[in-house]
């Protein structure tokens, strides 16, 4: 009589073992059976739902009786023969071990492929594999906040680590095995530390150390000496996805335990740059290199490149309008289920040559600003030597397409959802997170969705009739941010038919792309240059055939419209010298009712510069900056001001914002950004303050170059309620942008004798925003003061000029008790410093 003997298994998270060695095979202790009847089953639990139900093993016993996996169950079989009432059990490696106690220990276990990423435990019946505590802890380092990784070295199983207690240690509880472990450790603007350990559990608690001194700096050296390392992502991979990182802060430097492990591979991704680079000095070239030590990591993992075996290749970056920040970000794709983007600041209206490692995949993004506005650059992979040039930020910044999906209808339910409304015209796909959209769906004169003040990232839902029918979408993106001056408001009025179906499909509407030629880096038209416009249209979702209709051009932001003559698509404009921007119109149907009308203003620049702008009633007033004080800049990160002023029209504010420059508007040459964008906070029905926060500026990365102190100038905007007026002045307010001052001074010998020779030093100092140390500040009149004990104030005793080191020296003949000091009236480039009185006592 035939019977089945089953038992639940439960996964460990390392596939652990709980087991003993008998005739030389690894085997669990004999479990014993139960009497559970036939059909009975047992259960494999998924790892992390990826249990195939399909698999299935199965493997005689040498007794008549059957191990067998059936998508996840697992069942012990008998044929009639002699059956075993106790069963040795064990899962390792993946492989499920199953002997019967009944038959002698010479007969080795039968072993029966488990599905991957589980291992059995102990219920009903099977005994569970012990656990023992494991204290990993940090040594010989100053530990701010860590992570720990343990896997088993023979099936990468993870272990998770609680690493949230403070200190260098933490616990985990592991069953007997071998394990390889990464402790990850750093602390801001401190070097990073990725350290290493193989170990074996027994059967006891143990404690793993990690040492802090074993690790040796690693990174990716190039033959180039002006280069050095901007920032960095260094992490350990593990077979089965296992993943230990991310390393890397900015320069700083990165250390890693030197290891030999099969299966185990350290990855470096370095982005090089000029010496100096800032965000306003960006480099003019960009090293993004990658390697991998596969298996085993040297005592000194430094790996070297030469330039001459990279590819290379140049980018060009158009501004949008104005001379703004930008960062190109990148991250390799190398199997792994994540990745850390590396960015470094790159020319705007200018170019970048990149040097790449070649044969690698990065995915790439270009965000211009605070950020905000982004780029999505193709995957791309280049061969060594020299690849075609590439062109990012083309005016004019339109809509495109997503390619995932955007307005989309299923059943009676129209989802609508434009995000990338601020595409350059090579199609890289663009969104502005500061972006304010507006949509209204209607049909048959019936509106059936409609908002405004949307981001890019919500979208509208409307329910409407199960038939077909024409509808009309009417949608606008504003975009008036401090960091873009191109594309401002971007409409699309289309038409387009629908019809109700079950499953979710894109709504077919026109996209009207437009393509320019005659613009320079800056995406400006020149006097009385020719610019070609070629248009094109293509229906989502549709075989349908497209005809562009009409090109119209505005010089007064679409007050008036002036068509052009087309010729296969595309119509030829000579801009006139008058001409600050051009806003531009296009229309375009197809051959199945759909049609456009796409409005893009300020669709690029022309010759003229911009002066202030006022329509209507908006009014700007009580400009203040810092509380009306200069802004002292030290060498030190995380410092802040805040800007504000009044806005009044009216019908109320609807919002506005503003910004710092340093030169002239149109090509400053350094530009400091609010944060966040400002808030305007309404005070009453027509007005409202608003303002805007200048944060976490390090002046040596935001600024970099010393010759930015001084004046700079704050351009501020404001926009009334009902939309119909608006206020932007290039110059409401300026401000003192200052490199901190220090000022020491001593007098000596203390104490000294009355009638004698007493000698005054000191020293004027000023924050150095290029290296982030202080250096003396030469040929500067200083004012050697006195105050006399008792007195209340300080005279001035003489003006001493500093030398070449900023140093201080001069003489005096002391004659009372007092105080001296030095004091330094300041300059437009750096604040007042005076220092503390030196008290000498004369007898």
């Amino acid at each position: 009589m035939s019977g089945t003997w089953t038992w639940n298994a439960r996964r460990s998270a390392g596939a652990g073992v709980c087991a003993v060695v008998l005739a030389g095979v690894l085997i669990a202790p004999a479990a014993t059976a139960s009497d559970a009847g036939p059909g009975a089953v047992g259960r494999i639990s998924e790892a992390k739902g990826t249990m195939a139900e399909s698999l299935s093993q199965a493997a005689g016993l040498g007794n008549g009786e059957r191990v067998e996996i059936v998508g996840g169950d697992v069942r012990i079989t008998g044929d009639g023969g002699p059956r075993g009432k106790r069963y040795a059990i064990a899962s390792t490696n993946g492989t499920l071990a199953v002997r019967p106690a009944a038959l002698p220990q010479s007969v080795p276990a039968t072993r029966v492929a488990l599905p991957r990423g589980t291992g059995a435990g102990a219920e009903a019946g099977v005994t569970a594999a012990a656990t023992y505590s494991v204290k990993l802890t940090i040594t010989n380092a100053d530990v701010a906040s860590k992570s720990f990784y343990v896997w088993d070295r023979r099936t990468w199983a993870g272990y998770a680590v609680d690493s949230d207690a403070i200190g260098p240690s933490s616990t985990v509880k592991l069953p007997p095995g071998d394990y390889f472990s990464v402790a990850l450790h750093s602390d801001w603007q401190r070097p990073s530390y990725v350290l290493t350990r193989t170990f074996r559990i027994g059967t006891a608690a143990t404690t793993v150390t990690f040492d802090e001194r074993a690790a040796k700096e690693t990174g990716i050296r190039v033959d180039d000496t002006t280069a050095a390392r901007g920032s960095s992502a260094v992490w350990i991979s593990v077979p089965g996805g296992g993943l230990a990182g991310f390393a890397g802060s900015g320069a700083d430097k990165v250390y890693v335990t030197p290891f030999s492990q099969p299966g185990a591979a350290l990855r470096i991704h370095d982005v090089l740059a000029r010496k100096g680079t800032t965000a306003g000095t960006p480099s003019p070239y960009r090293y993004d290199l990658t390697h991998t030590f596969r298996d085993t990591v040297p005592a000194s993992p430094i790996a070297s490149v030469n330039r001459a075996a990279l590819a290379k290749t140049v980018t060009h970056v158009r501004a949008p309008g104005t001379r703004t920040t930008a960062l190109l970000q990148t991250v390799p794709n190398l199997g792994e289920w994540t990745g850390v983007y590396l960015g470094s600041p790159v020319p705007v209206a200018g170019s970048v040559t990149e040097y790449v490692t070649p044969g690698i995949s990065y995915s790439r993004s270009l965000n211009y600003g605070t950020g905000d506005y982004s780029l999505a650059l193709p995957d791309r992979s280049l061969a060594a030597g020299p690849a075609a040039a590439e062109t990012v930020g083309e005016a004019p910044l339109q809509p495109t397409r997503r390619v995932w999906g955007g307005s989309q209808r299923q059943g009676d339910k129209i989802w609508l959802f434009e995000p990338h409304g601020a595409s350059d015209a090579a199609g890289h796909a663009g969104t502005d997170g500061r972006s304010v959209l507006s949509y209204r769906l209607t049909r048959g004169g019936v509106t059936y969705a409609e908002a405004t003040g949307m981001t890019p990232h919500q979208q509208l839902t409307a329910t409407v009739p199960s038939g077909t029918g024409t509808y009309t979408l009417d949608q606008t993106t504003s975009h008036r941010v401090p960091y873009r001056r191109l594309s401002t408001t971007v409409r699309n009025e289309w038409t387009f038919s629908s019809a109700r179906g079950s499953a979710a499909t894109e709504l077919p509407l026109i996209d009207a792309q437009v393509k320019l030629t005659g613009l320079d880096a800056s995406n400006r038209a020149g006097a009385s240059t020719p610019v070609q416009i070629a248009a094109t249209a293509t229906t989502r979702n549709s075989d349908a055939t497209e005809t562009v209709t009409g090109i119209e051009y505005s010089l007064d932001d679409g007050a008036t419209w002036t068509g052009l003559p087309l010729t296969d698509n595309t119509a030829t404009l000579t801009v006139p010298s008058t001409a600050s921007f051009i806003s531009l119109r296009v229309t375009a149907t197809d051959d199945t009712g759909g049609s456009v009308r796409r409005t893009i203003e300020r669709a690029f620049a022309g010759p003229r510069p911009q002066g202030d702008e006022t329509a209507g009633s908006t009014r700007i007033s009580n400009v203040a900056i810092n509380g009306g004080k200069g802004v002292e800049l030290t060498n030190e990160p995380l410092q802040e001001f805040k800007a504000k002023f009044t806005a009044t029209d009216p019908s109320g504010i609807a919002g506005g914002d503003m910004y710092l420059y340093h030169g002239s508007y149109d090509a400053p040459d350094g530009v400091l950004y609010g944060t966040w964008p400002a808030t305007c906070t309404k005070t009453d029905a027509t007005t409202a303050t608003c303002e805007a926060h200048f944060a976490y500026i390090a002046p040596r990365w935001t600024l970099g170059r010393n010759a930015l102190a001084g004046t700079w100038k704050l351009a501020s905007w404001a926009e009334s309620a009902d939309g119909r007026s608006y206020t932007d002045l290039h110059a409401a307010k300026s401000v003192l942008l200052q490199r901190d001052s220090t000022q020491t001074v001593n007098a000596s010998p203390e104490p000294v004798t009355k009638g004698k020779t007493l000698t005054i030093t000191g020293k004027l100092a000023r924050a150095n925003w290029e290296t982030g140390s202080y250096n003396g500040y030469t040929a500067q009149p200083v004012k050697l003061q006195f105050r006399k004990k008792g007195a209340t104030s300080y005279t001035t005793v003489k003006t001493v000029t500093t030398n070449s080191t900023g140093n201080l020296k001069t003489t005096v003949t002391a004659s009372a008790d007092g105080y001296w000091r030095y004091t330094f009236a300041g300059t437009t480039t750096t604040p007042p410093a005076t220092a503390a009185g030196d008290y000498v006592d004369v007898r």
